[in-house]
C-alpha cells in the first residue's frame, strides 16, 4: 500500500502540467491555472473509545480528482494491541504517517459513530505537490517517531505538515485559544476533562512538566486546532500580502452518533472513598477490639504502595513518556518505606518512621497550591497513607507506656 501510493503521488507531482485522464469525475473541471489539481483539507475526528483518540483525531486529506486519489495522511501507530497501551505509558510507542484511502476511514469512523469535520486548507498547487511528495516520504521511512501528547501527536504533526509544506511562507497565529495560554498541566486537564482517568494518569506522570509552558504548536489538539487556523495567517518572506490559512469554514462530513460516556466512578470519586474507607475503618479500630479490617487496610496499602512506588520510579527514570523531569509524587510513592520495612522493622525505633511519614505526608498535602501536578484526586490517596501512619504510630506509643 505505502510503495502504490508512493509511486502514483510522486508520478503525479512531476507533472508540470497535467493532462486529462479518463479517470476525471463526472463534473470536474480542471481550473486553467490548475490551482484545483490538488486539494488538501484538515480532517478533525471527535474523540473515540481507546485511549489513542480520547482526544479526538487529525488527519491530512490529500485529494487529486484527475487521478482518482484520495488518501487521509494520518499520524498514529499500524498497530492497535493491548501490548502498544503498555509501550505508549512507557513512552516507546512508535508512530508515524500512515496513507489510508479516504472512504476506507471515513467507513470506520460511521460504524464508531465519530463526527467528522473537515477544512479545505489555503495552499498553493506548488506548497500541495510539496506536501504530498513530504509526506509520502516521511511515511515510507517507517514509524521512526516516537507517540507522546505533548510532542508527537496527530494534531501536532498535521499542524506541522502545513508548515513543512509552504515555500518561503510561514504561519503567523495571530490569536490562541484561552487554554493555549494555561501551562502544561492546566492545558492538560482541560484537553482532557472527559476522560478523568486519563487525566488523573498523564498528571501523574507529567511531574514538574505540568508547571511548564510547552510550545502550544506541540501540545495543540483536535478540539482546538480549527479555531487556532482559522485565527492564523500564512506570511510571505516577501512583500506580498499574507492569506488566511483556511480557505473555506468547515464542513461536516459524518454527524455524531456516538458521544463517549464518562464513568460515574471518577478518580475523586473512587480515592475520595478510600480515605473514607481508611477514616471509618481506623475508627473501628480505636472504638472497638475489631482490629482485622485495620490490619487488612494496612497490608493492602502497603502492597498498593510498594507497587506503585515502583512503577512511577520506572516511569520517571527509565520509560520517561513526557520525558526526564522532577516528579512530586515521588515524594509519596518511592521505595524508602518498603526498604525501611524489610531492614528495620525488628527494631525498637522502628515505629518512630511513622510519625516522620506522617509529618511528611500531611506537609505534602500542605502544598498542594504550589504546583499544578498536586490535586486532590491525588491527595485523597496521600490523607489515606497518612490517617494509617499516624494510627500505626499512636498504637506503637500506648503499647510502649503499657509495658
Amino acid at each position: 500500500m505505502k510503495k502504490l501510493t508512493y509511486i502514483l503521488s510522486v508520478a503525479i507531482l512531476l507533472m508540470a502540467c497535467p493532462l486529462r485522464s479518463n479517470a476525471v469525475p463526472k463534473g470536474y473541471v480542471l481550473q486553467p491555472d490548475s490551482s484545483n489539481f490538488i486539494t488538501s483539507s484538515l480532517i478533525v475526528v471527535s474523540p473515540g473509545e481507546n485511549i489513542y483518540s480520547a482526544l479526538g483525531h487529525c488527519a491530512i486529506r490529500l485529494e487529486c480528482p484527475m487521478h482518482d486519489l484520495d488518501y487521509c495522511f494520518s499520524f498514529g501507530t499500524n498497530t492497535a494491541t493491548d501490548a502498544d497501551i503498555l509501550k505508549f505509558f512507557a513512552g516507546q510507542l512508535e508512530a508515524g504517517y500512515i496513507a489510508i484511502p479516504t472512504q476506507m476511514i471515513m467507513q470506520d469512523y460511521q460504524t464508531e459513530g465519530r463526527e467528522v469535520k473537515q477544512v479545505e486548507l489555503n495552499l498553493t498547487l506548488h506548497e500541495q505537490q510539496r506536501m504530498w511528495e513530504m509526506l509520502d516520504k516521511d511515511m515510507l521511512e517507517g514509524d521512526y517517531r516516537k507517540f507522546n501528547y505533548l510532542n508527537n501527536n496527530c494534531s501536532s504533526m498535521s499542524l506541522y505538515a502545513t508548515e513543512w509544506s509552504l515555500i518561503n511562507e510561514q504561519i503567523q497565529f495571530n490569536k490562541w485559544p484561552e487554554p493555549m495560554t494555561w501551562n502544561n498541566g492546566r492545558c492538560a486537564r482541560f484537553h482532557g476533562r472527559h476522560r478523568p482517568w486519563l487525566n488523573f494518569i498523564n498528571v501523574t506522570l507529567m511531574g514538574c512538566l505540568t508547571d511548564d509552558f510547552t510550545d502550544q504548536e506541540q501540545r495543540i489538539s483536535p478540539e482546538v486546532i480549527i479555531e487556532v487556523l482559522n485565527n492564523a495567517s500564512i506570511v510571505p518572506n516577501d512583500s506580498t500580502p499574507a492569506r488566511p490559512v483556511l480557505k473555506a469554514a468547515p464542513v461536516t462530513l459524518l454527524p455524531l452518533k456516538h458521544e463517549i460516556t464518562t464513568s460515574p466512578f471518577t478518580p475523586m470519586v473512587v480515592f475520595g472513598i478510600l480515605l473514607a474507607l481508611v477514616v471509618a475503618i481506623t475508627i473501628i479500630e480505636w472504638t472497638t477490639k475489631w482490629k482485622l479490617p485495620a490490619k487488612a487496610i494496612d497490608y493492602l496499602l502497603f502492597v498498593a504502595h510498594v507497587i506503585i512506588s515502583l512503577l512511577l520510579l520506572y516511569m520517571s527514570t527509565v520509560a520517561c513518556l513526557f520525558g526526564m523531569h522532577w516528579n512530586w509524587y515521588l515524594v509519596v510513592f518511592n521505595p524508602i518505606p518498603a526498604i525501611a520495612w524489610l531492614l528495620w522493622r525488628k527494631n525498637k525505633s522502628y515505629n518512630n518512621l511513622y510519625l516522620v511519614y506522617t509529618i511528611v505526608l500531611i506537609a505534602f498535602v500542605a502544598i498542594t497550591p504550589l504546583s499544578e501536578q498536586l490535586d486532590m484526586e491525588h491527595q485523597f490517596i496521600t490523607l489515606a497513607l497518612a490517617v494509617r501512619c499516624a494510627s500505626n504510630y499512636l498504637h506503637s506509643r500506648k503499647e510502649t507506656q503499657l509495658r
